[in-house]
């Protein structure tokens, strides 16, 4: 556990609240984090010395909203800060995988919006909505709406989303709708308003809600991507708004929007003031009751029991008040009280460190930096340098995520089902919620579990009754002894919670051994007064959430009372002499249909009967021939049933069974006058109990099935039957037709209903559930009516944990517990890696978790693992978990995988469990529970040898790891040797060699890179390859006398410890080296792969370009052909005349032209002349390839050629 956040002693006076109507905000200094002075300015109410709020309770509460935009970072950063700033409620949106079974988070079904209490509140209740992006959750007395619309919701679906939210928000009194709704208006501070905003705004105002927004700073930034806008919005009733109180922050998010504070809670400025001195006054009292607890970490056996010898605790000890006196002290000297059983909801999240709150303090920083730049230039520096922190943070928080579960995996060895065992589970178990301390909350829960009943007499006890024990006579079963103290003591768990004394199993332990004589003065004289005495008769009370159940509801908590240590004690030697009148061979005085809290007897005992039954009716038509038959099986649930155990019906009970005089008076003193002690925000309330067994106590189980025995002698109609598992009750009614089966069903539940009422007890209808088992080939289903309530028979059934079928299968029962165990094995192998984590020895206490899963009440499904499908399902869990026991690669086969990690086959072991049962059970044996497990381990053993025998030669890699390890008896036998990452891949053949990663593609060649054309496998590489002759030379002796091989190699490995650490670290130099060359060979390989794809990628480009280029002309061409054929269909239609200036300029041009064409001609005609005289006149003609014009036009620049053209364009 990490250590609570250090705080400065601080004195705090009452002060005006800066808030309207409001009193008492605080001033002073705290340490924030581990190494930050911060001034408390946010919370408005009376702090006390302790710093926590002590006013305004559960209706004032801090809220932090925010929208996280799907990250992991930003996630993990508001929860920091929900810490960081004592927020009550945090309202999230756009959130990043919800956890799982947390009981302080509620989630909407498509998990993006969430309601989260993550002060001292725990959630009251959760409504859900098929309109994704909407959850409403209550905390502190006060509803909250977490709603998220994304932009791409259409018109009619933020429509429908808006509905959704007036519905909801219409059924509660105290309400506050908040999240990001995408929609802008005017009146919350946006730009201009738009379609979404006046909707929303319209919808808040007939719900008759504040808008809380102020201000126009804005809560989505961007980021540059987009723009900044006010699209988080906070609406809440009149009420409980507080629109003062709301703000913008601007701490780093890692979002694209800012975080939102705001307070909601009463206007009253006298109710807040009552309310806070009362709560002054209860706090005071809580504090000073809860300290009753003591750290039994501190626990010394030695100097506790020193100190109660200093205290004269034989002398004190005469009675019980100075006997608990005596006790009480001793722990007061010796151990430390504990102000809370409930850890600080405050507390910094387990990976923050004072190195990610400067990292984060940085990101602020360079983000500021970057919003403040309006240089280009410069701004583009300081976005890098805020990428750069970012990506520091995010490094930072993962590297001390990982440390922080690296050192859970390291306490593993020490502590197998220590923390990180905790830790993992936690997933599937959900973390603790809060206990509720609401005091109409608790009072309305404590009504409605412990109902009160009208007194009564207790039954008067005859005359004959009082003579069979005089007062005068110790009998047996009155007579406490030294070895019976003794027992109980030694039996008694020290990890139990203790009673409102405060006094831990363990002190309780230790002095009743050191003071056995004095103990058993002080119980002896009980037992002969036949008083229990007051102190021992009040029951603390703990309500735990139900897993499964929605919070609100009164029967979500299963409530249990912490009993002082001492007063169990006598409860335990009340309990022994009860149970040898009730359990007397010679008389037994229970039915023995019952099942529950019974010795020798568990659930196996119900569930054979229920089965056997079914059995019957199934045979029943192969039997017959011509008739079917049924057997409808209802399952009847009575309605919070030790809580509301009559008193009257245990008295009269107790006195039908003949329970000896001196035994009814304790118990009559044992029931009156007991108290129900329960926290709440005004301090401990005490309640009188008038009905029930205290649940967690000793003696109430059997008082229980004393006055539940009549209920199993009820008439019924022939040939049915019930069987009883404490309060669990079940009807076995057969038939040959199903209208008379329903009928004797109806008339069965109703006689046990008239029972019921007759004893203050009540039969829950909707929790009535039944199969009907037949031997017909298509189910058959039945309706019964139950009270009001009709219930239909389906295919399947729950029954004290185990899933009956109606034709009696028991694949859906293997699914659902091979379900249930996979994500155990998933969960607590994350401590199993390959180089760290517990050793082999302790990893298999972690494996046997989800073993144990499965193998509950395997003595009577233990025939199906005969079939394939229930094998398979059997053996991928247990797979999961021997692959992670031996650190193997995960193409190991199962046999190979269970062998190496010391785990039996699973099947086998069933089939062990219904073999030991069996003889358990038989009234024959003559040998002990552990010879018989002994007995029967060796058994499968045989059996597994023979299946591994048979196995040999499936694959190479069997055959290999079947060469090495042939005798499985000598193997899990052997006192010594651990299971290492190296090892296993030696034993198993899947590593890094050369021929098992070429098989799976991750090499080209299989040979050694040393041994041209051979295969580099295990036994290469071990024992063959030159390259490792040093190392097996200094390791194991590879030229001695007797060289190991590898059919000697599993006696080199079992002849001692030293011989297996050598062979182990043989092992891991080869295979380390293998595996370098194999990154090596990979990244060679990669940056090769990476070249070719860089080549593939530019010529891909090149003819992508070479393709556009294509299209691209062919385009033009088309285009130009379009507009011929356009020019040719439209004839072009005749130029205006020219202006007379223009005209002028074309003749001007025209003469120019004629003057230029002259005197080329004459220079042509000049040098013809001349060039005939000099080569003949065949050699030159005057006549040229070209046309004239162009030849003409040779020697005109770039203006005389337009202006050329131009005119004889005019001319023609």
């Amino acid at each position: 556990a990490r250590p609570q956040r250090p705080r400065l002693s601080v004195t705090c006076r009452p002060t005006k609240c800066l808030h309207p109507l409001r009193t008492g905000r605080s001033q002073g200094w705290y340490m924030h984090g581990r190494n930050t002075l911060r001034q408390m300015r946010w919370p408005p109410c009376y702090r006390g010395p302790d710093m926590r709020s002590v006013g305004h309770p559960m209706t004032q509460l801090k809220v932090l909203q925010v929208n996280l935009g799907g990250g992991r970072i930003a996630q993990d950063l508001v929860l920091q800060t929900a810490r960081q700033m004592e927020v009550d409620v945090l309202v999230l949106s756009h959130t990043y995988r919800p956890p799982e079974n947390n009981p302080r988070w509620a989630v909407d079904a498509s998990k993006k919006v969430a309601v989260v209490a993550t002060g001292r509140y725990p959630l009251q209740g959760q409504w859900s909505s098929d309109v994704p992006g909407l959850i409403a959750a209550k905390v502190g007395g006060i509803t909250f709406l977490s709603c998220y619309a994304p932009p791409s919701l259409s018109r009619e679906g933020f429509a429908e989303f808006v509905e959704a939210i007036e519905l909801e928000a219409q059924s509660h009194p105290q309400v506050v709708v908040a999240g990001d709704f995408n929609a802008w208006h005017e009146e919350w501070g946006s730009r201009r308003s738009n379609e979404r905003g006046e909707v929303l705004l319209e919808a808040s105002q007939q719900l008759g809600l504040l808008l809380m927004n102020r201000g126009n700073v804005a809560t989505f930034v961007g980021n540059g991507v987009a723009t900044a806008s006010v699209v988080d919005v906070t609406f809440a009733s009149s009420s409980i708004a507080q629109p003062s109180t709301w703000l913008v922050r601007n701490t780093d998010t890692r979002s694209d929007h800012r975080y939102i504070t705001y307070s909601v809670g009463p206007a009253s400025a006298d109710q807040q003031r009552n309310q806070g001195q009362s709560r002054q006054r209860g706090q005071r009292e809580r504090f000073q009751h809860a300290g009753t607890r003591f750290k039994t970490k501190q626990f010394s056996k030695e100097n506790f029991l020193a100190t109660l010898h200093g205290e004269g605790f034989r002398e004190k000890a005469v009675n019980h008040q100075g006997m608990i006196s005596a006790m009480i002290s001793a722990c007061e000297k010796t151990m430390q009280r504990m102000t809370s059983s409930f850890p600080d909801p405050h507390r910094d999240v387990y990976w923050w460190t004072p190195l990610i709150a400067l990292l984060r303090q940085n990101c602020e920083q360079t983000r500021d930096r970057m919003q403040q730049t309006s240089d280009l230039q410069n701004r583009s520096l300081a976005a890098a340098q805020y990428r750069t922190a970012k990506a520091e943070l995010d490094r930072a928080i993962r590297a001390s995520k990982k440390a922080a579960f690296q050192e859970l995996i390291d306490a593993a060895e020490e502590n197998v089902f220590g923390a990180g065992y905790l830790v993992v589970l936690s997933r599937l178990r959900g973390g603790r919620a809060p206990p509720e301390t609401e005091r109409a909350r608790l009072e309305s829960i404590v009504t409605e579990l412990f109902p009160q009943h009208p007194p009564f007499n207790w039954p008067s006890i005859s005359s004959e009754e009082e003579q069979e024990q005089p007062a005068d006579q110790q009998t047996p079963w009155t007579q406490v002894t030294i070895p019976e103290l003794r027992l109980i003591a030694s039996t008694m768990p020290n990890k139990k919670a203790p009673g409102l004394d405060g006094i831990p199993n363990a002190a309780v332990k230790a002095a009743i051994l050191a003071y056995t004589d004095v103990f058993q003065a002080l119980y002896q004289s009980c037992l002969e007064t036949a008083t229990f005495p007051a102190p021992w008769k009040r029951q603390r009370l703990v309500l735990l959430p139900k897993p499964g159940k929605p919070p609100g509801s009164n029967g979500s908590y299963r409530p249990l009372c912490m009993l002082d240590a001492l007063g169990k004690v006598l409860e335990k030697l009340i309990l022994n002499r009860l149970h040898n009148h009730l359990e007397d061979p010679a008389a037994v005085r229970l039915s023995d249909r019952q099942h529950g809290f019974r010795r020798g007897r568990s659930t196996i005992g119900a569930i054979r009967t229920v089965i056997e039954a079914g059995q019957s009716a199934m045979r029943f038509r192969r039997t017959n021939g011509r008739d079917n038959r049924f057997l409808l099986v209802v399952s009847m649930d009575v309605k919070n049933a030790f809580n509301t155990a009559s008193w009257q019906a245990i008295a009269t009970a107790l006195q039908m069974k003949g329970v000896p005089a001196g035994l009814q008076r304790i118990v009559r003193s044992y029931f009156e006058n007991r108290e129900l002690v329960f926290e709440t925000s005004d301090g401990p309330v005490t309640r009188s109990i008038t009905a029930g067994v205290p649940q967690g106590s000793i003696l109430g189980p059997t008082l229980w099935n004393t006055m539940y025995d009549g209920v199993l002698d009820v008439a019924l109609p022939q040939d049915c039957e019930m069987v009883a598992y404490a309060d669990d009750l079940v009807l076995l009614i057969p038939g040959i037709d199903v209208n008379a089966v329903k009928a004797a069903a109806e008339e069965a539940v109703a006689s046990v209903s008239h029972w019921m009422a007759q004893h203050h007890l009540q039969i829950a209808p909707e929790k009535t559930e039944c199969v009907l088992i037949s031997s017909t080939k298509n189910p058959t289903q039945v309706t019964i009516r139950v009270g009001d309530v009709e219930v239909t028979s389906s295919r399947t059934m729950r029954y004290l944990g185990v899933t009956l079928h109606d034709h009696l299968s028991w694949l859906p029962h293997v699914r659902e517990v091979t379900t249930r165990a996979r994500k155990i094995a998933d969960a607590v192998t994350r401590l199993l890696r390959n180089h760290s984590g517990p050793k082999t020895s302790k990893a298999r206490l972690l494996a046997s978790v989800a073993e144990s899963v499965i193998r509950y009440a395997a003595p009577i499904w233990h025939g199906e693992v005969t079939k394939r499908e229930c094998r398979r399902l059997l053996e991928r869990v247990q797979r999961v978990s021997a692959r992670r026991v031996a650190r193997t690669f995960r193409t190991v086969r199962y046999e190979t995988a269970t062998l190496l990690a010391g785990l039996t086959p699973i099947c086998l072991l069933i089939e062990e469990d219904a073999r030991v049962f069996e003889r358990v059970n038989d009234p024959g044996r003559s040998i002990t529970k552990a010879a018989i497990r002994l007995e029967e381990r060796q058994r499968t053993i045989t059996m597994w040898q023979s299946q591994w025998d048979a196995e040999a030669d499936t694959s190479r890699y069997t055959r290999w790891t079947h060469r090495i390890i042939r005798d499985i008896s000598a193997w899990q036998g052997r006192r010594h040797g651990e299971m290492t990452f190296h090892l296993a891949q030696v034993l198993s053949g899947h590593g890094f060699f050369r021929e098992y990663l070429a098989i799976n593609g991750f090499t080209e060649s299989p040979d050694c890179r040393s041994c041209a054309g051979v295969p580099e496998n295990a036994h290469h590489a071990i024992f063959e390859c030159p390259r490792f002759a040093r190392v097996r030379m200094e390791y194991f002796g590879e030229l001695g006398p007797n060289p190991v091989t590898p059919d000697s190699l599993q006696d080199f490995l079992m002849g001692s410890q030293d011989n297996w650490s050598s062979f182990c670290e043989a092992a891991r130099r080869i295979t380390t080296t293998l595996q370098r060359d194999w990154d090596t060979e990979r990244e060679q390989r990669a940056a090769s792969n990476r070249e070719e794809a860089e080549i593939q990628q530019q010529l891909q480009r090149e003819e992508d370009e070479r393709r556009t280029e294509e299209r691209r002309q062919l385009h033009n061409e088309a285009n130009r052909a379009y507009r011929q054929r356009n020019r040719r269909s439209q004839p072009t239609p005749p130029a205006p005349p020219p202006t007379p200036r223009e005209a002028a300029r074309l003749e001007d041009g025209r003469r120019r032209v004629a003057r230029w064409r002259e005197r080329q001609r004459m220079i042509r005609n000049g040098g013809i002349q001349m060039l005939r005289a000099l080569f003949g006149h065949d050699a030159w003609s005057s006549e040229s390839d070209d046309e004239p014009d162009d030849v003409e036009r040779g020697g005109l620049d770039a203006a005389q050629q337009a202006a050329a053209a131009e005119a004889e364009r005019a001319a023609r």
